[in-house]
């Protein structure tokens, strides 16, 4: 038995929580009623709890029996054992608790966050984040997903503050003692990660209401204004699922809420969605394409969770992709229906790219994997789960029907509403609706870890079709997938499906001229061609779509990674896309490009940095450096693009010098173009001149959470030689929020200029650092590790994390340091080809 998993002799029914909570001094007082079944008889009860005191405890039942319990702390698995001096018999009881915890400081549970008010002031605020497995740090409970319950949840606090939970208020009563208390109408039944309670000194704006569903934002005080924009979406997201499932929201109320602290994007707790703060507080005339999106699409993920994850929820951790693939893939599909401007199929097709840079591992998982512990758990929220997952629900989606899906997802959630579920429920409900055999094509990429590389090939009158692993280190295993195969003749336009369940099999030359691997684009898989077939695809480019372009180049970067085909034959093919105008292919192409700068010597330097001005300049010229008036938001984001990579790898320093001196000048806040403004400020930190004590000086210092977002995301960029020990130190002194400092310390070591003297300091201060962040999100720092290709530098970091593994990411870590070591392996191929490659010579 696993020792992390509780006995089921239990069963919680209904929680009446209430909490007396003191903000000023982080402490709170929590008395708990829970009714649960016991289904057999026992001396003992178990639950989860993690770091509360228990005061009291006792047991009674409508007969008049009542034992007090012995309390056994069980630390090691998060637990408390609750031993009675006489056998609970089988049938209802009340739980009985009180409890006292602290307001914590680690960005679980039941914690702390704060901002700056007007004055300067500093401002707490008690928030929650349970998921996956910390509602145990905030109450005793039954902390596994498939132990659903009811929750009455109860709130006393100062009456200054609001408080907020999953459901709309019941009622609300000031105490002699000068306290409110907020009582809760009761939640539906779910699981306990989906339990939140906000209290704080926070303003609430209401946005309007679907059909009779009262949406509201939640945010610091003085932004009421920047919150339009989210709220808009949001009623508009609602909506549309309403309509898509045909099932109503199942809240209450819904509230948006601004967490100025906070580990993740957002959290789906049913009424109470939590997020970070730049997501719903933003000036939309001055916000930038991907602000904009990012705000929709992240709002979509958490709405489709109330359905997909909240509504009907997965057994046990290692199902958690049927929450999170679906909520990926269903942003997607609400977002392109209500803002359709943003293109964001194309920012899916980088969801893939991401999803298939893991996978290509041989340490890669399965998208289901074995979970046991709370640490594994963790674990299990990346990019296989949200990224693959997504990504082949797509693949699928096109493969049987959009409608067609649809009806399937209808029967899954109409099914199972208020219910636990595993992943052949899904698949069961898809192949009923599809008439196709999908519970049985759906395991094969599920169940078992890494995706095809499919080759095509002519063999006399015949096209043989082969399908193996695609790994990056170039091994070879014997797995199969069941791949819904389309290909498309170029020649005639006609399209044939294929399942390819074998490792092989053949087309006739007549049905098919010059054959598309992967027609659409969809497919969670590679492509593999001849030299000459693949030159004649790139004659057709025109015949391409917008996807089919996009893996056209994936593919053959794929190929290049493996040694199929060269590097001067790839880079001819991006060359033949430099009047392309979609901006998810920019962001693919600038992504490439920075990767062959970093393989190439120095003797092709300048060659290198002419064939990027020939693949960027007839966009740069067609758009300029300065904005124009009444351009598109995606006009103005590729503009970014293409100035950056022109900047950042043609030798062009003139644009660099251009954007530093408007920074010095003081006139980058007079400008009202976000997209400009942020371009502006990503090159200025290429002026190694500007110290990084300025950029952090106006970070600290910035007039809202979205300007405060736009310098996170460049500090680690910065060129100036103290960015390693400035910006250290303001993450050792706390000026640099722990929530964030993983993703600057990544973007910090992954600096090509900086990077190196920056791991020194975080190898010296390696204690100091993890001391300043959760340890659930320290694994995030590897993210840096996939775009280091030098040797040297490769091999520091292997020895340095062996003897010094980070916690919670034993698999992450393991993932990173394969993929660091292959992309030096491939360095190395490269540089020692580039004359014989006659690459550039």
């Amino acid at each position: 038995m696993n020792k992390h998993r509780l006995p089921n002799y239990a069963t919680p029914e209904r929680y009446e929580i209430k909490l007396d909570v003191d903000l000023d001094n982080f402490r709170y007082l929590g008395t708990e009623n829970i009714s649960i079944d016991v289904n057999q008889n026992t001396s003992e009860l178990q639950l989860n709890s993690a770091e509360l005191l228990i005061n009291e405890c006792c047991i009674e039942n409508n007969n008049g029996e009542k034992e007090e319990a012995k309390v056994v702390y069980e630390k090691e698995i998060e637990c408390i054992t609750f031993r009675f001096p006489k056998k609970i018999k089988k049938g209802k009881w009340n739980l009985k608790i009180k409890f006292s915890g602290e307001i914590r400081n680690d960005l679980r549970g039941f914690y702390r966050s704060k901002f700056l008010d007007e004055d300067g002031s500093e401002k707490w605020l008690g928030t929650t984040q349970f998921e996956p497995t910390a509602a145990r740090f905030a109450f005793p409970c039954w902390d596994e997903p498939d132990f659903k319950a009811i929750f009455s949840i109860d709130i006393i606090s100062d009456e200054k503050y609001i408080r907020i939970s999953n459901e709309k208020v019941l009622e609300e009563n000031k105490l002699d003692n000068g306290k409110v208390e907020t009582k809760f109408v009761d939640s539906m039944i779910m699981s306990t990660y989906l339990v939140a309670f906000i209290i704080g000194p926070l303003e609430v704006t209401e946005i309007g209401s679907v059909r009779d569903t009262l949406v509201r934002i939640v945010h610091r005080p003085g932004f009421s204004t920047d919150t339009k924009y989210a709220g808009r979406a949001a009623l508009q997201i609602l909506e549309f699922f309403e309509n898509y499932y045909e099932i109503n929201y199942p809240g209450s109320k819904l509230d948006l809420i601004a967490i100025p602290d906070f580990a993740m994007g957002a959290m789906e707790n049913i009424g109470a969605v939590t997020f970070r703060e730049s997501l719903l507080i933003l000036d939309e005339e001055s916000a930038t394409r991907n602000e904009l999106s990012r705000s929709v699409t992240v709002i979509a993920h958490e709405l489709a969770h109330m359905w997909f994850g909240d509504l009907v929820t997965m057994e046990w951790w290692d199902g958690i992709w049927l929450n999170e693939a679906f909520a990926s893939l269903m942003e997607v599909i609400s977002s392109d229906a209500t803002y359709p401007e943003f293109k964001l199929w194309g920012d899916m097709n980088l969801s893939r790219t991401a999803g298939f840079s893991v996978d290509s591992l041989m340490s890669s998982r399965p998208v289901e994997f074995e979970v046991e512990s709370p640490e594994q758990a963790e674990e299990m929220f990346d990019a296989l789960t949200y990224e693959k997952g997504s990504t082949v629900l797509r693949m699928f989606e096109t493969f049987v029907g959009e409608e067609v899906f649809r009806e399937g997802v209808q029967a899954y959630l109409n099914k199972f509403k208020y219910q636990n579920t595993n992943s052949p429920d899904l698949w069961k409900c898809l192949a009923k609706a599809s008439g196709r055999p999908l519970d049985k094509m759906l395991p094969s990429w599920i169940h078992q870890e890494g995706f095809p590389i499919v080759e095509i090939e002519e063999k006399g009158e015949k096209w043989e079709i082969t399908q193996q692993r695609y790994l990056i280190n170039g091994d070879i295993t014997d797995q199969v997938w069941m791949v819904p195969l389309k290909i498309r003749d170029l020649k005639s336009n006609n399209e044939i499906i294929i399942e390819l369940n074998n490792k092989k099999t053949s087309v006739d030359k007549k049905d098919l001229q010059l054959p598309l691997i992967n027609s659409g684009g969809w497919g969670f898989y590679y492509s593999s061609y001849s030299n000459n077939h693949l030159d004649e695809i790139a004659k057709e480019l025109n015949h391409l779509s917008t996807n089919e372009k996009y893996r056209l180049i994936e593919d053959s970067w794929a190929s290049v990674r493996i040694g199929n085909i060269n590097l001067k034959t790839f880079m001819k093919i991006v060359s033949k896309y430099k009047e392309e105008e979609d901006v998810a292919l920019w962001v693919l192409i600038s992504g490439y490009i920075s990767t062959i700068e970093k393989v190439i010597d120095s003797k092709s330097k300048k060659e290198y940095e002419k064939w990027v001005r020939e693949v960027v300049d007839y966009n740069y010229k067609k758009l300029g450096f300065e904005p124009k008036d009444k351009e598109t938001q995606e006009v103005r984001q590729l503009r970014s693009l293409v100035v950056q990579i022109k900047a950042h790898h043609s030798g062009d320093t003139k644009l660099i010098k251009e954007s530093s001196e408007l920074f010095k000048s003081g006139r980058l806040e007079e400008i009202d173009d976000g997209n400009y403004y942020s371009l502006i400020l990503s090159l200025a930190t290429q002026d190694e001149e500007i110290s990084a004590t300025e950029f952090l000086n106006r970070f600290k210092n910035s007039p809202s959470p979205q300007i405060e977002s736009r310098y996170r995301t460049v500090l680690g960029q910065i060129k100036n030689e103290e960015m390693g020990e400035i910006l250290i130190s303001a993450i050792l002194d706390e000026t640099i929020r722990g929530a964030d400092s993983p993703y600057i310390i990544a973007s910090m070591i992954a600096n090509k200029h900086n990077g190196e003297s920056v791991w020194n300091i975080v190898t010296e201060k390696f204690e100091q650092i993890l001391e300043k962040m959760p340890d659930w999100t320290a694994s995030r720092i590897l993210d840096a590790l996939p775009s280091i290709y030098n040797q040297e530098f490769g091999t520091r970091i292997i020895e340095f994390l062996s003897s010094n593994p980070l916690p919670s990411a034993e698999k992450s870590q393991a993932q990173k340091i394969e993929r660091l070591r292959a992309n030096v392996s491939f360095c190395n191929r490269i540089s020692s080809n580039l004359e014989t490659d006659n690459l550039f010579y």
